[in-house]
């Protein structure tokens, strides 16, 4: 297997998908702005008479710019969340808007060669599943995606929240990803006998597929859908060149609180043996003096 350096390294070099045209089409649809370079853009937003910021995994920090955007746009606040490459000490550590802590799949090894390198209770789900035959996945690129195909997703998407009492994805946010990923996702979704049951949207960037959202009712959870769907994105990953599978956020001990609710899907990824990889802890900056 690929060592965890040269995976973290090659991670590391691809822009992130907070960085990518993808996401700020996704951020301005959902009402918030950017300035800045590609690749390095403050998205800012007024609520009242207040300013919030955030610099969200760039390519480079400027410390020059964040001033000159502090000076300019006057935020209360400016959140600063560092990528692999350059960390950004100054300001006070404060809870993330992004994930701070993620796990990586290196997706340059074979399908067998993933598969065993799965957990034991991992690779019996996945084995059990396709062996069953019970579930159907289908697996459908943004841009082609049928009426009936996102209804079951954000019917799936209430059943969750509400079994969970959690809000999860503000809808708002959801209904936006689908146009902005347009031709940069895919949404894997699980039945049985044609009732959904599992879903799990991928969002890409570069190499880089990301494990973006993912819902499944109790019968979906008792059939392994979840597992069996992540098993069926990595291998559609694979089938679209992309090296690098992520995650997309686990739980962070150095935020407990925020965190909290983490703990189930965080094993259920586990199982999966990805890498680990923490962000640089993020800052945040008060006022613009």
């Amino acid at each position: 297997m690929t060592p965890l350096p040269d995976l973290v390294t090659r991670f590391s070099k691809f822009p992130d998908l907070h960085q990518s045209p993808e996401y700020e089409r996704l951020m301005h649809q959902i009402g918030w702005l950017s300035v800045g370079k590609p690749g390095s853009l403050i998205y800012y937003r007024s609520l009242g008479p207040l300013t919030v910021a955030k610099l969200q995994r760039p390519r480079q920090i400027d410390p020059e710019f964040i001033h000159h955007f502090r000076r300019r746009y006057h935020p209360l606040t400016t959140y600063i969340e560092s990528s692999l490459a350059q960390a950004y000490s100054h300001g006070f550590v404060a809870e993330p808007f992004a994930h701070s802590t993620t796990s990586l799949l290196d997706l340059t090894l074979t399908p067998a060669q993933l598969l065993s390198s799965f957990s034991q209770k991992t690779r019996y789900n996945i084995t059990h599943s396709l062996k069953q035959n019970l579930l159907q996945i289908t697996s459908t690129p943004l841009n082609k995606l049928t009426s009936s195909q996102l209804s079951d997703f954000f019917s799936l998407h209430a059943e969750w929240s509400t079994r969970r009492h959690v809000v999860g994805y503000p809808p708002s946010l959801l209904h936006a990803v689908f146009p902005s990923f347009s031709t940069h996702g895919t949404l894997h979704l699980a039945y049985l006998d044609h009732i959904p049951v599992g879903t799990l949207l991928i969002l890409t960037s570069g190499q880089v597929a990301t494990y973006y959202a993912a819902f499944a009712t109790p019968l979906g959870y008792h059939h392994f859908a979840p597992t069996l769907l992540t098993w069926t994105a990595l291998l559609s990953a694979q089938d679209s060149a992309h090296s690098i599978f992520d995650f997309g956020g686990i739980f962070d001990p150095r935020y407990p609180r925020m965190y909290k609710k983490w703990a189930g899907f965080t094993k259920f990824k586990a199982g999966f043996r990805p890498a680990v990889v923490s962000y640089p802890a993020t800052r945040l900056l008060l006022f613009w003096k």
